[in-house]
């Protein structure tokens, strides 16, 4: 998925017309900041399919690069969490309407590690 794809979509989720210019000057560093704040669980991602994990962050500054992110993350937890950063001033009830649900994604998506537990009280 490339950042113009990603934004195009977060924009669909609120309805806005792709024409729309009014968030141009703030989603790419917003991105970055998504990138940032998902690094960890797309590794968990990857790792969980058998994938190795990315090195870095990885940080975009054109419509045309590639976000190197799996399906999940780019298709069902980046938008929102980009679409909700357009609200954050305007509209808090539809602010917390985007972060539910990225949230939502983001806890649907993460896996858990099965450790083997001891069971300390055992013959005692």
């Amino acid at each position: 998925m490339t950042v113009k794809e990603l934004y195009e979509l977060a924009k669909s989720y609120m309805f806005e017309k792709p024409t729309s210019k009014v968030y141009d000057d703030y989603y790419k560093p917003w991105i970055n900041g998504l990138l940032s704040e998902n690094f960890d669980l797309n590794n968990a991602i990857r790792e969980s399919k058998g994938e190795d994990a990315l090195e870095k962050v990885p940080f975009i500054s054109a419509d045309t690069d590639v976000i190197k992110y799996e399906r999940e993350m780019c298709y069902e937890i980046l938008p929102y969490g980009l679409a909700k950063f357009f609200f954050i001033d305007d509209d808090l009830s539809k602010f917390n309407i985007f972060d539910t649900e990225y949230n939502n994604a983001r806890m649907r998506y993460m896996p858990g590690k099965e450790v083997s537990i001891v069971d300390v009280y055992a013959g005692g």
